[in-house]
């Protein structure tokens, strides 16, 4: 397969989750039906009504299209008729979750037309669930507002954002949307409107989960117009261990890391804000910049031609792009930070909004259709002290299973506690550590490349460091009923306020009834065969994981591991490590087809106790 000399700069992006999230080709192909038609009797789903994530990992199989209502009163119409009929109801809108709190069984109703942007005379906006987090700061922007912090991708409705808690990174300032919210207007389960505004409630809400309500609007406490001055540059992984990291987040109105294993290497990202305008400088971020399908079509040829015939030298080379790609400038990949759209400015100063989240506004990486990179997403959340720990976990499997970390290293982020019941950061002080892996184009079959160290890692981090996954990020085993009892405190007082403002289940989904304990139901791809490749489980026979793997024993988790050697092609020799087309021209020498690797099953496994 040729990788070809196309330039690509699909390699380093970090996607912000929402629970009420649709890319726009998705979008464009659905019939947009009308408000208020009737239902399909409940549990009688059609395949014709089914919607996926925005990278297509999660199924939703609903009894009724998508439905489309443009004011609160239809959001009423919608809800009371599935009363009547018996269904039940998901509130949707990007989709940018990779669990199924975006599914419903019923009638799945996008928000995506309320979106109006208010500013308010105290000092706060009232946006519809539907706005689109760069469009409302685009909006207060001009009004010269803010906010103190938002998340990293600026294409996630702002329903959803709070809806798993979307976030930034800062001890010293909240940087959710859901600990900046004031009010919030919703339809519950009755078919009602309701003002959310006391505080007790608010904390109910910050992080919704989909299971409390329609979220019509959110007002948020705004600031004042500022800018930040950022600097990223590189550290030894020392500072994970002896308690720099934490105190220059600390010490840092805006902290986050990029660590990465293999070159024992953290790159730092430190900003400061200011309240004066006038500081020279309007840089901007190029996080996630936008393609086109050339450029996508390439990515996914070369990471698929990499995990396919394992060739970790490859993967380990594009890594130390992406590393390079952070700080300083490179061929292949837009800017980090930039002023003129060309060369990389750093440090950099501009407004923090700008510095700390953009959006592809033409085309993202995972929306090229069948030629989409799309990334597998995994998160936990610990207790800051908890840091060394678990990073010295990571590197005890890394020791035994090599895995490479290509599209963002292993993102760092920091965030104070907060009062929401449901929030990763509820009551203490909190890391994530967070990383993606390039989908396959068969992620039914075949398996990515050093799979079961980061199967291993994601068991140790639950069971040994107490992490709390991700709402919307992490593979439904994640999400099973008794990670969730054992990971949420707040999990019984969260049910109460369920029962308070949806009585008869209206907003309740397979990942809601498992929130409950009721069930263990996932919603599952039709495809999937191989359970523990995308994580709905972890393996107990080889036939859970790829052909020529087996279900091992590392560390005392049970996980998929290659057969036999490593697959190691011949060094790589003479290549420009920051320039891409060249690491790809290297690459291209020494690969072979994924053929020779991928194969047949293995045996079957011996039982595990």
């Amino acid at each position: 397969m040729r990788i070809g000399p196309v330039i690509v700069s699909t390699l380093f992006f970090v996607v912000e989750i929402s629970a009420e999230s649709q890319s726009d080709n998705e979008k464009n192909n659905e019939k947009k039906d009308q408000v208020g038609l009737a239902p399909a009797p409940p549990n009688q789903s059609d395949p014709k009504n089914s919607y996926r994530s925005y990278q297509s990992s999660i199924y939703c199989s609903a009894t009724s299209p998508m439905l489309y209502p443009t004011s609160v009163t239809e959001v009423q119409q919608i809800i009371r008729d599935a009363i009547k009929n018996g269904n039940t109801v998901k509130s949707v809108g990007s989709r940018h979750s990779i669990t199924d709190v975006i599914c419903t069984d019923g009638i799945p109703m996008s928000m995506e037309n309320i979106k109006y942007t208010i500013a308010n005379n105290d000092e706060t906006a009232t946006v519809g669930g539907g706005a689109e987090m760069k469009s409302v700061l685009e909006f207060l922007h001009a009004r010269n507002r803010t906010l103190i912090h938002v998340p990293t991708f600026g294409g996630i409705t702002v329903a959803g954002a709070i809806g798993t808690g979307a976030h930034g990174s800062s001890l010293l300032h909240p940087p959710s949307l859901s600990d900046q919210i004031v009010r919030l207007t919703i339809v519950d389960g009755l078919g009602e409107i309701r003002v959310i505004d006391d505080p007790h409630e608010v904390n109910a809400f910050r992080v919704h989960l989909g299971l409390l309500g329609a979220i019509v609007d959110v007002t948020l406490k705004t600031v004042p117009l500022f800018k930040m001055v950022v600097r990223n540059y590189v550290e030894g992984e020392n500072i994970l261990f002896d308690g720099q990291a934490i105190k220059m987040a600390e010490e840092h109105d805006w902290f986050e890391m990029w660590w990465f294993p293999s070159t024992k290497n953290v790159v730092v990202s430190k900003g400061n804000y200011t309240s004066d305008l006038e500081t020279v400088g309007n840089a901007t971020t190029n996080l996630i910049p936008d393609q086109n399908s050339a450029e996508i079509m390439s990515a996914r040829d070369a990471f698929e031609t990499l995990q396919g015939t394992r060739n970790k030298r490859g993967l380990y080379a594009i890594q130390d792009f992406t590393q390079f790609s952070i700080y300083q400038d490179v061929v292949g990949k837009p800017a980090f930070f930039t002023e003129d759209g060309r060369t990389i400015k750093n440090p950099a100063t501009g407004y923090a909004w700008q510095l700390q989240s953009n959006k592809c506004t033409n085309k993202c990486p995972w929306d090229n259709g069948n030629n989409s990179v799309n990334p597998e997403e995994s998160s936990m959340a610990f207790e800051i002290q908890e840091l060394p720990g678990v990073i010295k976990t990571m590197k005890s499997i890394l020791s035994q299973i090599q895995a490479t970390f290509t599209m963002i290293g292993v993102f760092i982020r920091f965030s104070p506690p907060s009062d929401a019941l449901m929030a990763i950061s509820s009551g203490r002080r909190t890391v994530t550590v967070e990383w993606a892996t390039p989908m396959r184009r068969d992620p039914y079959g075949t398996s990515r490349d050093g799979i079961g160290a980061y199967q291993a890692i994601l068991q140790a981090m639950v069971k040994q460091h107490g992490g709390r996954p991700h709402w919307g990020k992490n593979g439904l085993y994640y999400s099973n009923p008794d990670i969730i009892k054992a990971t949420t405190p707040n999990r019984e007082a969260f049910i109460k306020v369920m029962k308070a403002y949806d009585p008869q289940g209206l907003f309740l989904n397979k990942f809601g009834r498992r929130l409950l304990g009721v069930s263990r139901e996932m919603d599952v791809d039709p495809s999937v065969k191989r359970c523990a490749l995308q994580d709905y489980c972890i393996c107990s026979k080889h036939s859970d994981c790829a052909p020529l793997q087996q279900c091992t024993i590392v560390n005392g988790y049970a996980v998929c591991n290659e057969i036999g050697a490593g697959f190691l092609p011949p060094t790589i020799k003479s290549y420009n490590p920051t320039n891409l087309t060249s690491i790809y021209e290297a690459i291209e020498k020494y690969s072979f087809h994924s053929e020779t690797i991928e194969g047949d099953d293995a045996e079957a496994a011996p039982q595990f106790s």
